[in-house]
C-alpha cells in the first residue's frame, strides 16, 4: 500500500460536501468517476488540503481502468508528486503516449452509435479492426475490454489480455486485466489466482481491492476484512470503500422471520419461461423462507408453466404454496397489484416480489426483513443484482437507484453507480436511497395498499417499481438498499436486451412516460434530499470505521496471502 505521514492523510469527507455534492454517492459507474475528478481538481485549486485528494482519486482510477486515455495521462503528474517508484512512473508515461484518442475520424464517430446500440457482433467486429490500427490500436483495446464486459464477450476480453501480456512494456497491464477477466466469467477463486501474477507494486490499490474481494466471496470474511481495512487506512477518502468496510465491521443482523409482526408472502409473475421459473422456485425453496407463503401468478401462458408449479408445490410446506392462472398476459403492474389485492394485505405484513429468473442465497428474506427491521423510515428494502447470464460478466446489474437534479431532457434521472465491469464489493453496502431494483426486494404491507401501487400505464413492464418507489420518497418515505445482499439474475440486461426496434420504442415510450408523472421542481427536492441523506450516512460510518480501526498500524497484505488456500 502507498505509505503516508500521517495514519488519516486526507480530510473527512464533509469538507468536500459543498464543493463536490455527488461524492457521497461513490466513485463507480461510467460518468460518475470522471465528472468527480474533474470536480476536484477544479475545488483543490481553491482548497490547497484537497490536492493530495485528487492525486489519489487520479491514482484509483488509472488502476482500475489502465486503458483508459484520459485516466493514464492523468496518473503520471500525481505519480511523481506522491512518490510512486520508477516503474509505476514508466507505466503511466508509457500508456499516455501509446494510447492515442482518434480525432475527427469515421471511425470515431461511428463508434458511440455501435457501443450503444443493440448489434452485439457488429460492435466486436468493428473493435477487433481497430485493435489492430498502428497508430490507435491500444485505444481500441480498451474499448474493446470495457465493450466484452458490457456484452458478455469473454473471448474478446482475453484477446485484449493476452495482445498486451506479449508485449515487453505493457505485459503487467495484460496481466491486471487477466485478473478482471478471471473474476468477470471464472469465478474468486480463479480471480485469487490470477491475482498472483497481478503486479503489486504497478497496482497496489486494485491488488488488495481485488484481493478482498475474493476472500470475502470464498467465505475468508475476517481475511478480507483486514485486507480491506489497510487499504482503508492508506485511502481512507474513498467513500465506497468507507461504506464496504463498515458492512464487513459491523454486519447487519437477519431477522427472525419465525417472530416478525405480521405475515409474510413471496410474489412472483412470470410470463412464457417455463424453464427459469423452475430453477428460481428450486432456488427459492431451499432458502430460508419462515412462515412465509409463496404465490405465483401465471401471466396467461403457452408454454410449461402450470407443470412448473404443481411440480414446486411439494418443495414447499402445506399451505405455502399456491399458483393462480390468469386466461391473457395483463402485463407486469398489473400482475402485481393482482397479487397483492389477492392476499388482502395489512399494514404490518411483508412482500416480496422476485422476477422468474434469479437465484436466491439462503438467507436472503432474512436479509431484507432485518433491512426494513433497521430502518423504520424505509417502506422498501432491495438487494444488489449481478449479471448471471450466460457468458455474462460478473457485474453489478442493479444497486442502489440515486437521482440527479433534472435537466432539459428528463425530470427523473437515475444515476448509474456502479460499472461494467466484475463487482469488486464496492456496491456491497447497506444504506439508504430512494429506489432499489424490482428484481427482488421486499415491501411494507403500508405500502402497497390504496388499490393499484404500481402504475399500469407502465405495461407491459418497465419502471413501474420506480415509480412506487419515488412516489413514496416525495412523500417522506424512502428505500433500504441491501447491497451486502447478493441475487444472480439470468437475463441479460442493458443495451443488449432491448433486441428489436419494437422494445426500443416500448422503452423509449416507458422512459417519457416516468419524466411526465413527475413534476421537475419536486424531483429537484427529491434529489436534494437524496444528497443528504448519502451524505448523513457517509460522514456517520466514516466516523465509526476509524473509530474501529483506532491508531494501530497498518497491517500487511502478506497476512491475507493472495490464494485461496
Amino acid at each position: 500500500m502507498p505509505q503516508r505521514p500521517a495514519l488519516f492523510p486526507y480530510p473527512p469527507p464533509g469538507v468536500l460536501r459543498q464543493a463536490l455534492p455527488l461524492w457521497a454517492f461513490g466513485l463507480e459507474g461510467p460518468w460518475l468517476a470522471r465528472h468527480l475528478t474533474a470536480g476536484l481538481v477544479v475545488a483543490a485549486k481553491d482548497t490547497p488540503r484537497l490536492a493530495g485528494l485528487a492525486d489519489a482519486l487520479a491514482a484509483w482510477n488509472f488502476e482500475r481502468s489502465p486503458l483508459d486515455a484520459a485516466f493514464a495521462a492523468s496518473a503520471l503528474p500525481p505519480a511523481r508528486r506522491i512518490g510512486a517508484g520508477a516503474r509505476p512512473r514508466a507505466l503511466c508515461a508509457a500508456l499516455a503516449k501509446a494510447i492515442r484518442p482518434p480525432q475527427g475520424t469515421r471511425e470515431a464517430r461511428d463508434w458511440p452509435r455501435l457501443r450503444d446500440g443493440t448489434d452485439t457482433e457488429a460492435g466486436a467486429a468493428f473493435l477487433a479492426r481497430g485493435m489492430d490500427d498502428a497508430v490507435h490500436g491500444l485505444f481500441w483495446r480498451g474499448k474493446a475490454f470495457d465493450f466484452a464486459l458490457a456484452r458478455g464477450l469473454p473471448k474478446l476480453a482475453r484477446r485484449v489480455a493476452d495482445a498486451l501480456a506479449a508485449d515487453p512494456v505493457l505485459a503487467p497491464v495484460g496481466a491486471r486485466l487477466a485478473v478482471e477477466a478471471a473474476f468477470a466469467w471464472d469465478g474468486p477463486q480463479a480471480g485469487l489466482a490470477a491475482l498472483s501474477a497481478c503486479d503489486r507494486e504497478l497496482f497496489p490499490r486494485f491488488y488488495a481491492l481485488a484481493l478482498a474481494h475474493g476472500l470475502a466471496e470464498i467465505g475468508r470474511t475476517d481475511d478480507a476484512t483486514t485486507v480491506l481495512a489497510d487499504l482503508w487506512r492508506a485511502e481512507n477518502w474513498h467513500p465506497g470503500l468507507t461504506l464496504r468496510l463498515h458492512t464487513l465491521l459491523f454486519p447487519p443482523a437477519p431477522a427472525d422471520l419465525d417472530a416478525m409482526p405480521g405475515r409474510a408472502f413471496v410474489f412472483l409473475y412470470t410470463w412464457n419461461r417455463a424453464g427459469l421459473l423452475a430453477r428460481t422456485l428450486a432456488s427459492l425453496a431451499m432458502s430460508r423462507l419462515g412462515p412465509a407463503r409463496v404465490v405465483v401468478l401465471d401471466n396467461g401462458g403457452t408454454d410449461d408453466t402450470e407443470a412448473v408449479c404443481r411440480a414446486a408445490a411439494g418443495r414447499f410446506p402445506p399451505g405455502r404454496f399456491a399458483a393462480i392462472r390468469l386466461p391473457v398476459n395483463i402485463g407486469a403492474p398489473a400482475a402485481r397489484n393482482w397479487l397483492a389485492a389477492t392476499a388482502r394485505l395489512e399494514p404490518e405484513d411483508r412482500v416480496a416480489y422476485l422476477d422468474d429468473d434469479v437465484s436466491l442465497p439462503a438467507g436472503w428474506l432474512e436479509n431484507l426483513v432485518g433491512a426494513l427491521r433497521d430502518d423504520p423510515q424505509a417502506d422498501v428494502a432491495g438487494a444488489r443484482v449481478v449479471a448471471a447470464a450466460p457468458r455474462a460478466a460478473a457485474a453489478v446489474q442493479a444497486a442502489d437507484v440515486r437521482l440527479l437534479p433534472p435537466d432539459a431532457a428528463n425530470t427523473v434521472r437515475p444515476l448509474v453507480n456502479y460499472g461494467p465491469g466484475p463487482d469488486f464489493g464496492l456496491n456491497a453496502a447497506r444504506r439508504p436511497c430512494p429506489s432499489v431494483s424490482g428484481c427482488c426486494h421486499l415491501l411494507r404491507g403500508s405500502a402497497l395498499g390504496g388499490g393499484a401501487p404500481f402504475d399500469i400505464r407502465f405495461s407491459p413492464s418497465q419502471f413501474d417499481d420506480l415509480a412506487r418507489d419515488l412516489h413514496g420518497f416525495l412523500a417522506g418515505r424512502r428505500a433500504v438498499y441491501a447491497g451486502d445482499l447478493a441475487v444472480a439474475h439470468h437475463q441479460h440486461a442493458g443495451p443488449g436486451q432491448a433486441s428489436t426496434l419494437a422494445a426500443v420504442g416500448q422503452l423509449c415510450g416507458a422512459r417519457t412516460k416516468l419524466d411526465g408523472l413527475f413534476a421537475a421542481p419536486d424531483m429537484s427536492v427529491a434529489a436534494a434530499r437524496d444528497a443528504e441523506t448519502a451524505w448523513a450516512e457517509l460522514e456517520a460510518k466514516w466516523r465509526e470505521v476509524r473509530q474501529a480501526l483506532g491508531d494501530t498500524a497498518c497491517r500487511v497484505l502478506s497476512r491475507a496471502g493472495s490464494g485461496a488456500d
